[in-house]
């Protein structure tokens, strides 16, 4: 027994740290978003309690779902940026700027970012004219028979990006760079995996293209150490996704 345990102990310690526990914690994070976001457990666990109205308000409310989005949000903020940040100026003692935040345009930024854009919104478009697409977006509902163009779509918007942020910030960020030091290039499609999964409930289309998007946008952090081409990406890709979707179901106006 104590053999074994030497034996674990050895080879343990020569193992990279960072990806160790990137590793572990992405598969703890994800884990707990997964059983967390669920609006309907939170309000049965909150049942009895002093507590019963917001979990009636975030799984139950009868004009919109825009509380139980701000909740799903709230959830993947805390183990998509909140926690990693923590791990990297306490845990790995670095800064957050080689984690992806590095503030600054490289070459040929603004021209890439147009040349997505242009491939993207046709794309997106077309999407939004089947059936799965318009099932599936927007993420709100309104149920009272308020317009949607309004209020309560922009605060869903602008809640919406900073989900995009922490997805941005956890993957092609934390996750990336926490294994780019022991995995090198393939660090990139290491995160590319639970990236992936983490759209199977999402149509098909999409979940296939997040293989691709997943492996271009960890090469962009990879190499320039900045997420922020992929978020702008992904915010204008969901807002249009989300206009296109109303428009085709005749919701917009």
């Amino acid at each position: 027994m104590f053999e074994i345990l030497h034996h674990l102990r050895k080879d343990l310690a020569r193992l990279d740290r960072k990806a160790i526990f990137a590793l572990i914690y992405t598969a703890f994070g994800l884990t707990s978003i997964y059983y967390l976001k669920n609006q309907d457990s939170v309000a049965a666990f909150l049942r009895g309690t002093r507590f019963e109205e917001f979990g009636n308000r975030i799984a139950f409310a009868p004009d919109n779902n825009l509380a139980g989005l701000g909740w799903w949000v709230g959830v993947v903020t805390v183990f998509y940026v909140v926690v990693p940040a923590i791990a990297v100026k306490f845990f790995y003692r670095e800064k957050l700027a080689d984690h992806g935040l590095r503030f600054g345009i490289e070459p040929g930024f603004w021209k890439l970012l147009g040349v997505c854009i242009a491939i993207m919104l046709p794309l997106v478009y077309l999407m939004s004219l089947t059936a799965g697409f318009a099932a599936k977006y927007p993420f709100l509902r309104i149920y009272d028979g308020q317009p949607y163009l309004g209020r309560t779509l922009l605060i869903w918007e602008l809640i919406y990006f900073l989900q995009f942020f922490g997805l941005e910030f956890f993957f092609r960020g934390f996750l990336v760079h926490s294994l780019k030091k022991s995995l090198g290039l393939y660090s990139i499609f290491v995160m590319t995996v639970p990236y992936c999964i983490i759209h199977f409930s999402k149509p098909p289309a999409e979940t296939f293209a997040a293989i691709a998007a997943g492996i271009f946008l960890g090469w962009l952090s990879y190499k320039n150490g900045s997420i922020w081409l992929g978020l702008i990406l992904h915010c204008t890709v969901a807002f249009s996704m989300d206009i296109f979707a109303l428009h085709a179901k005749g919701l917009l106006f």
